[in-house]
Protein backbone atom coordinates (compact mmCIF):
# COMPACT_ATOMS: atom_id res chain seq x y z
CA UNK A 1 0.00 0.00 0.00
CA UNK A 2 1.22 3.31 -0.31
CA UNK A 3 -0.05 6.67 0.89
CA UNK A 4 0.10 9.78 0.25
CA UNK A 5 -0.06 12.80 2.44
CA UNK A 6 -1.10 15.78 1.35
CA UNK A 7 0.40 18.69 3.37
CA UNK A 8 -0.81 22.44 2.47
CA UNK A 9 2.13 23.59 4.10
CA UNK A 10 2.93 25.85 0.82
CA UNK A 11 -0.78 26.87 1.02
CA UNK A 12 -0.65 29.93 3.51
CA UNK A 13 -2.37 27.85 5.80
CA UNK A 14 -4.55 29.51 8.90
CA UNK A 15 -2.90 30.72 11.62
CA UNK A 16 -2.47 27.79 14.32
CA UNK A 17 -1.86 25.31 11.85
CA UNK A 18 2.39 25.13 13.09
CA UNK A 19 0.61 22.91 16.01
CA UNK A 20 -1.73 21.00 13.72
CA UNK A 21 -0.03 19.88 10.46
CA UNK A 22 3.28 19.17 10.97
CA UNK A 23 3.27 17.52 13.89
CA UNK A 24 0.63 15.10 12.62
CA UNK A 25 1.47 15.14 8.81
CA UNK A 26 4.89 14.97 9.37
CA UNK A 27 5.10 11.78 11.94
CA UNK A 28 2.88 10.15 9.04
CA UNK A 29 5.05 10.60 6.52
CA UNK A 30 7.69 8.62 8.59
CA UNK A 31 5.80 5.46 8.69
CA UNK A 32 6.46 3.08 5.86
CA UNK A 33 5.07 3.37 2.77
CA UNK A 34 3.65 6.74 2.94
CA UNK A 35 4.78 9.95 1.05
CA UNK A 36 4.75 13.88 2.19
CA UNK A 37 3.12 15.25 -0.55
CA UNK A 38 2.89 19.22 -0.82
CA UNK A 39 1.09 20.94 -3.49
CA UNK A 40 2.28 24.18 -4.45
CA UNK A 41 -0.12 27.20 -5.35
CA UNK A 42 -1.86 27.15 -8.68
CA UNK A 43 0.20 29.39 -10.99
CA UNK A 44 1.91 29.09 -14.22
CA UNK A 45 5.68 29.46 -12.62
CA UNK A 46 4.47 26.19 -10.41
CA UNK A 47 3.58 23.88 -13.74
CA UNK A 48 6.81 21.77 -13.77
CA UNK A 49 6.04 21.28 -9.83
CA UNK A 50 2.38 20.47 -10.43
CA UNK A 51 3.39 18.06 -12.90
CA UNK A 52 5.79 16.48 -10.28
CA UNK A 53 2.98 16.44 -7.90
CA UNK A 54 0.31 14.48 -9.98
CA UNK A 55 2.85 12.44 -11.04
CA UNK A 56 3.44 11.43 -7.28
CA UNK A 57 -0.21 11.65 -6.45
CA UNK A 58 -0.74 8.89 -9.36
CA UNK A 59 1.15 6.38 -7.63
CA UNK A 60 -0.96 6.11 -4.19
CA UNK A 61 -3.75 3.73 -3.62
CA UNK A 62 -4.82 6.37 -0.54
CA UNK A 63 -5.13 9.44 -0.34
CA UNK A 64 -5.32 11.68 3.10
CA UNK A 65 -5.68 15.29 4.10
CA UNK A 66 -6.15 17.83 6.61
CA UNK A 67 -9.06 20.47 6.23
CA UNK A 68 -10.19 23.19 8.42
CA UNK A 69 -13.58 22.98 7.72
CA UNK A 70 -15.74 22.42 4.77
CA UNK A 71 -13.26 21.72 2.31
CA UNK A 72 -9.41 22.23 2.23
CA UNK A 73 -7.49 24.47 -0.19
CA UNK A 74 -8.14 24.19 -3.78
CA UNK A 75 -5.21 22.98 -4.54
CA UNK A 76 -5.43 19.94 -1.95
CA UNK A 77 -8.75 19.42 -4.13
CA UNK A 78 -7.00 19.15 -7.26
CA UNK A 79 -4.00 17.38 -6.35
CA UNK A 80 -6.20 14.03 -6.01
CA UNK A 81 -8.04 14.21 -9.39
CA UNK A 82 -4.43 13.10 -11.00
CA UNK A 83 -5.21 9.37 -8.64
CA UNK A 84 -8.30 8.98 -10.43
CA UNK A 85 -10.68 6.34 -8.35
CA UNK A 86 -8.45 5.57 -5.32
CA UNK A 87 -9.50 5.96 -1.53
CA UNK A 88 -9.39 8.99 0.10
CA UNK A 89 -9.81 9.94 4.32
CA UNK A 90 -9.49 13.30 5.83
CA UNK A 91 -9.10 14.71 9.18
CA UNK A 92 -11.80 17.48 9.49
CA UNK A 93 -10.56 20.18 12.35
CA UNK A 94 -13.66 22.74 12.98
CA UNK A 95 -16.19 21.12 12.25
CA UNK A 96 -18.91 23.50 13.78
CA UNK A 97 -22.44 22.86 13.58
CA UNK A 98 -23.10 25.34 10.57
CA UNK A 99 -21.15 24.00 8.88
CA UNK A 100 -21.91 20.74 8.65
CA UNK A 101 -24.18 20.54 5.23
CA UNK A 102 -21.27 21.11 3.48
CA UNK A 103 -18.93 19.06 5.57
CA UNK A 104 -21.78 16.20 4.76
CA UNK A 105 -22.35 16.68 1.22
CA UNK A 106 -18.38 17.26 0.97
CA UNK A 107 -17.90 14.32 2.92
CA UNK A 108 -20.24 11.63 1.00
CA UNK A 109 -19.67 13.51 -2.94
CA UNK A 110 -15.77 12.37 -2.49
CA UNK A 111 -16.37 8.48 -0.69
CA UNK A 112 -14.00 9.55 1.93
CA UNK A 113 -13.06 6.37 4.02
CA UNK A 114 -13.44 7.67 6.55
CA UNK A 115 -13.96 11.42 7.27
CA UNK A 116 -12.21 11.62 10.41
CA UNK A 117 -14.51 14.22 12.83
CA UNK A 118 -12.10 16.18 15.65
CA UNK A 119 -15.74 17.10 17.58
CA UNK A 120 -17.77 14.39 19.01
CA UNK A 121 -20.89 16.43 18.95
CA UNK A 122 -20.02 17.30 14.99
CA UNK A 123 -19.66 13.58 14.53
CA UNK A 124 -22.23 12.19 15.81
CA UNK A 125 -24.90 14.77 13.99
CA UNK A 126 -23.08 13.69 10.79
CA UNK A 127 -23.75 10.08 10.85
CA UNK A 128 -27.25 11.39 12.10
CA UNK A 129 -27.82 13.27 8.58
CA UNK A 130 -25.67 11.60 6.34
CA UNK A 131 -26.32 7.86 6.99
CA UNK A 132 -24.13 6.91 3.68
CA UNK A 133 -21.04 8.56 4.92
CA UNK A 134 -18.08 7.58 6.84
CA UNK A 135 -17.58 9.28 9.90
CA UNK A 136 -15.11 8.88 12.90
CA UNK A 137 -15.06 10.60 16.02
CA UNK A 138 -10.91 11.29 16.31
CA UNK A 139 -10.13 13.22 19.11
CA UNK A 140 -7.45 16.59 18.90
CA UNK A 141 -3.71 15.37 19.74
CA UNK A 142 -1.01 17.83 20.53
CA UNK A 143 2.61 18.37 19.76
CA UNK A 144 4.14 17.06 23.00
CA UNK A 145 7.65 18.76 21.73
CA UNK A 146 6.19 22.64 22.00
CA UNK A 147 4.07 21.47 24.98
CA UNK A 148 6.63 20.51 27.67
CA UNK A 149 7.46 21.01 31.38
CA UNK A 150 10.18 23.36 31.31
CA UNK A 151 13.35 23.16 33.84
CA UNK A 152 13.05 24.94 37.38
CA UNK A 153 10.26 26.82 39.08
CA UNK A 154 6.83 27.69 37.93
CA UNK A 155 7.23 31.15 38.14
CA UNK A 156 3.91 32.36 35.87
CA UNK A 157 0.66 31.99 38.44
CA UNK A 158 -1.25 31.73 35.05
CA UNK A 159 -1.04 31.72 31.00
CA UNK A 160 -3.92 32.50 29.12
CA UNK A 161 -3.70 31.05 25.01
CA UNK A 162 -5.42 32.69 22.54
CA UNK A 163 -9.05 33.18 22.35
CA UNK A 164 -10.43 34.63 26.04
CA UNK A 165 -13.69 34.81 27.40
CA UNK A 166 -13.72 38.39 29.13
CA UNK A 167 -15.68 38.03 32.87
CA UNK A 168 -13.56 35.26 33.83
CA UNK A 169 -9.90 37.29 32.34
CA UNK A 170 -10.74 39.87 34.48
CA UNK A 171 -11.51 38.27 37.01
CA UNK A 172 -7.90 36.46 36.56
CA UNK A 173 -6.47 39.77 35.87
CA UNK A 174 -7.98 41.42 39.20
CA UNK A 175 -6.94 38.41 41.24
CA UNK A 176 -3.28 38.37 40.17
CA UNK A 177 -2.68 42.19 40.36
CA UNK A 178 -4.01 42.18 43.73
CA UNK A 179 -1.71 39.02 45.32
CA UNK A 180 1.28 40.35 43.09
CA UNK A 181 0.98 37.08 40.91
CA UNK A 182 2.42 37.17 37.17
CA UNK A 183 -0.45 36.59 34.83
CA UNK A 184 0.09 36.26 30.96
CA UNK A 185 -1.97 36.68 27.90
CA UNK A 186 -1.92 37.80 24.67
CA UNK A 187 -1.92 41.69 24.50
CA UNK A 188 -2.72 42.93 21.17
CA UNK A 189 -0.84 43.06 18.29
CA UNK A 190 0.93 40.49 19.58
CA UNK A 191 2.23 37.13 17.90
CA UNK A 192 4.05 34.47 19.72
CA UNK A 193 5.34 31.41 17.95
CA UNK A 194 4.43 27.71 19.30
CA UNK A 195 7.90 26.86 20.75
CA UNK A 196 7.18 30.43 22.76
CA UNK A 197 3.89 29.49 23.86
CA UNK A 198 4.80 25.99 24.34
CA UNK A 199 7.61 27.51 26.64
CA UNK A 200 5.16 30.32 28.81
CA UNK A 201 2.61 26.84 29.34
CA UNK A 202 6.26 25.04 30.49
CA UNK A 203 6.67 28.02 33.07
CA UNK A 204 3.03 28.04 34.37
CA UNK A 205 1.32 27.09 37.04
CA UNK A 206 -2.20 27.64 35.90
CA UNK A 207 -3.29 27.25 32.45
CA UNK A 208 -6.57 28.63 31.86
CA UNK A 209 -8.89 26.21 29.39
CA UNK A 210 -12.92 26.97 28.15
CA UNK A 211 -14.98 25.72 25.72
CA UNK A 212 -15.27 27.87 22.52
CA UNK A 213 -18.76 27.85 22.63
CA UNK A 214 -18.03 30.36 25.89
CA UNK A 215 -16.68 32.81 23.61
CA UNK A 216 -18.08 32.06 20.28
CA UNK A 217 -21.56 30.81 20.23
CA UNK A 218 -22.66 32.09 16.90
CA UNK A 219 -19.00 30.55 15.59
CA UNK A 220 -19.69 26.95 16.99
CA UNK A 221 -23.54 27.06 16.69
CA UNK A 222 -23.41 25.44 20.04
CA UNK A 223 -21.12 22.92 19.78
CA UNK A 224 -19.06 22.75 23.03
CA UNK A 225 -16.23 20.21 21.93
CA UNK A 226 -12.89 18.87 23.94
CA UNK A 227 -10.32 21.66 22.16
CA UNK A 228 -6.27 21.38 22.23
CA UNK A 229 -5.75 23.93 24.78
CA UNK A 230 -7.01 21.30 27.58
CA UNK A 231 -4.24 18.74 26.34
CA UNK A 232 -1.61 21.12 25.61
CA UNK A 233 -1.77 22.61 29.24
CA UNK A 234 -1.60 19.17 31.30
CA UNK A 235 1.25 17.73 28.66
CA UNK A 236 2.91 20.86 30.27
CA UNK A 237 2.52 19.98 33.61
CA UNK A 238 0.76 22.92 34.32
CA UNK A 239 -3.30 22.25 36.30
CA UNK A 240 -6.25 23.25 34.14
CA UNK A 241 -8.47 25.89 35.61
CA UNK A 242 -11.70 27.10 33.83
CA UNK A 243 -14.74 25.67 32.53
CA UNK A 244 -15.15 22.22 31.13
CA UNK A 245 -16.85 21.18 27.70
CA UNK A 246 -20.42 20.36 27.54
CA UNK A 247 -20.15 17.58 25.43
CA UNK A 248 -18.69 15.06 28.03
CA UNK A 249 -15.19 14.57 25.96
CA UNK A 250 -13.41 15.61 28.69
CA UNK A 251 -14.32 13.04 31.28
CA UNK A 252 -14.19 10.39 28.30
CA UNK A 253 -10.78 10.29 28.08
CA UNK A 254 -8.86 12.76 30.49
CA UNK A 255 -9.12 12.79 34.44
CA UNK A 256 -11.61 15.09 36.01
CA UNK A 257 -9.40 15.84 39.06
CA UNK A 258 -6.93 17.39 36.54
CA UNK A 259 -9.34 20.84 35.97
CA UNK A 260 -10.05 23.34 38.56
CA UNK A 261 -13.41 24.28 37.21
CA UNK A 262 -14.78 28.12 38.39
CA UNK A 263 -17.36 29.66 37.60
CA UNK A 264 -17.85 31.25 33.80
CA UNK A 265 -17.89 34.60 35.38
CA UNK A 266 -14.60 34.20 37.65
CA UNK A 267 -17.29 35.08 40.53
CA UNK A 268 -15.83 32.23 42.76
CA UNK A 269 -12.36 32.08 41.57
CA UNK A 270 -10.49 33.58 44.81
CA UNK A 271 -12.62 30.95 47.20
CA UNK A 272 -11.39 28.14 44.45
CA UNK A 273 -8.24 29.01 44.19
CA UNK A 274 -7.68 29.47 47.87
CA UNK A 275 -8.80 25.67 48.48
CA UNK A 276 -6.55 24.49 45.85
CA UNK A 277 -3.74 25.95 46.88
CA UNK A 278 -3.72 23.51 50.04
CA UNK A 279 -4.78 20.39 48.13
CA UNK A 280 -2.81 17.93 46.49
CA UNK A 281 -5.41 15.77 45.08
CA UNK A 282 -5.36 18.08 41.96
CA UNK A 283 -1.42 18.40 41.84
CA UNK A 284 -1.77 14.59 41.94
CA UNK A 285 -4.15 14.21 39.04
CA UNK A 286 -2.22 16.58 37.13
CA UNK A 287 0.79 14.59 37.33
CA UNK A 288 -0.91 11.21 35.91
CA UNK A 289 -2.83 13.05 33.49
CA UNK A 290 0.77 14.67 32.14
CA UNK A 291 1.80 11.63 31.15
CA UNK A 292 -1.83 10.02 29.65
CA UNK A 293 -1.76 12.94 27.64
CA UNK A 294 1.89 12.66 26.45
CA UNK A 295 1.67 9.00 25.56
CA UNK A 296 -1.87 8.47 24.41
CA UNK A 297 -3.17 11.77 22.96
CA UNK A 298 0.19 13.25 21.14
CA UNK A 299 -0.15 13.69 17.62
CA UNK A 300 2.41 10.65 17.17
CA UNK A 301 -0.04 8.63 18.52
CA UNK A 302 -2.61 9.85 16.38
CA UNK A 303 -1.14 9.48 13.19
CA UNK A 304 -0.58 5.44 14.38
CA UNK A 305 -4.11 5.62 14.64
CA UNK A 306 -4.51 7.13 11.39
CA UNK A 307 -2.29 4.81 9.73
CA UNK A 308 -3.91 1.63 11.37
CA UNK A 309 -6.96 2.47 10.06
CA UNK A 310 -6.12 3.32 6.70
CA UNK A 311 -4.80 0.19 6.22
CA UNK A 312 -8.00 -1.66 7.69
CA UNK A 313 -11.15 -2.54 5.89
CA UNK A 314 -13.24 -2.63 8.78
CA UNK A 315 -16.34 -0.57 9.16
CA UNK A 316 -16.71 1.21 12.13
CA UNK A 317 -17.94 4.15 14.02
CA UNK A 318 -14.58 4.85 15.65
CA UNK A 319 -11.00 4.27 15.81
CA UNK A 320 -10.85 0.63 17.25
CA UNK A 321 -8.70 1.23 20.51
CA UNK A 322 -10.56 4.48 21.43
CA UNK A 323 -12.67 1.89 24.21
CA UNK A 324 -9.01 0.84 25.01
CA UNK A 325 -8.23 4.33 25.77
CA UNK A 326 -11.44 5.29 27.97
CA UNK A 327 -11.04 2.29 29.93
CA UNK A 328 -7.51 3.27 30.64
CA UNK A 329 -8.29 6.82 31.54
CA UNK A 330 -10.57 5.86 34.28
CA UNK A 331 -7.74 4.04 36.17
CA UNK A 332 -7.72 6.29 39.88
CA UNK A 333 -5.30 9.08 40.14
CA UNK A 334 -2.12 7.78 41.97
Amino acid sequence: MQIAVLSNERLKPWINWSTLGPPLLHRMAERPDVALIAPPLFGATNAREWWQTMKEVSKANTLFWMQGSARPEWPIVAAPLARGPARRSALVIDAWKPALSKIGIAAVAQRLNPCFVTYREAYIELRQRFPQGRFEWLPFGLDTQVFDAAPGERDIFAFWMGRRYEPLHQALLNYCTAHGLEYRYRRQGEFLSAKELGELAGRSRYFVATPPDLDGPDRTGGFSPLVMRYLEGLSAGARLLGILPKSGEYEDILPREAILQVAPDGSDLAEKIAADLFSTDGWNAVAHARVLVRTEHSWTRRAEQIDARLRSTVLTGEPSDLPTLRRHNRRAVP
